[in-house]
């Protein structure tokens, strides 16, 4: 069971453009193309609307995606931008969120959440939730500080064909020390390169 960042990112280094909100999940300035990967097939997985990925490679992907995560880490920003999934995460069970206030309410809906104050309590959390699966690591500010705490196993990113300028930079705050990575894999389908990384 590995802990891997999954998350796709501008090729410019952004998973969502300036003044991502509620509103405005991916924010401006082609934000939302980030995601395009995701849309398109006219099938959703398991009935779900926001996975919908064409047939070949991207659709692969996904599939494999909700079937490989039993657990979620996310932050509060992201949390509370996508108002919790409304209570449905949509590919993984678990969700743990690395937060030092609790919401005072929480959706209920397909997936459970947990609230933790500190990302290696998340980590240790969702390995646990997520039994033989694999756990997954969403959002920036979590990335950034499981990698520079030495807790991620792999970084799946799926690029896309696009430069947004600003918003939400994914590599940023890791400290002075290199991290080195070796490729795994690297696939293409519409809208995305998915490149695989082990974190050595």
């Amino acid at each position: 069971m590995a802990v891997i960042i999954d998350l796709s990112i501008s090729l410019d280094g952004f998973i969502a453009g300036p003044n991502d909100s509620k509103e405005r999940g991916l924010g401006t300035n082609g934000g939302e193309h980030i995601f395009d990967w995701y849309q398109g097939g006219g099938n959703p997985i398991n009935g779900d609307a926001r996975l919908d990925p064409e047939a070949g490679v991207n659709r692969e992907i996904c599939e494999a995606m909700v079937l490989m995560y039993g657990t979620q880490i996310t932050g509060r920003r992201t949390y509370d931008i996508t108002d919790g999934w409304n209570g449905t995460h949509p590919a993984a069970k678990h969700v743990v969120v690395v937060t030092h206030h609790r919401p005072e309410k929480v959706p209920t809906g397909g997936s459970t959440f947990a609230f933790v104050d500190d990302v290696k309590k998340a980590v240790h959390l969702a390995r646990e939730l997520a039994g033989k699966k694999h756990v997954a690591i969403q959002g920036a500010s979590v990335a950034q500080q499981a990698l520079a705490a030495g807790l991620v196993d792999e970084i799946f990113l799926h690029v896309a064909p696009i430069m947004v300028g600003g918003g939400v930079k994914l590599f940023d705050n890791l400290g002075d020390k290199p991290i080195r990575l070796e490729l795994r894999s690297v696939n293409h389908g519409p809208n995305a390169v998915h490149q695989r990384y082990k974190v050595l």
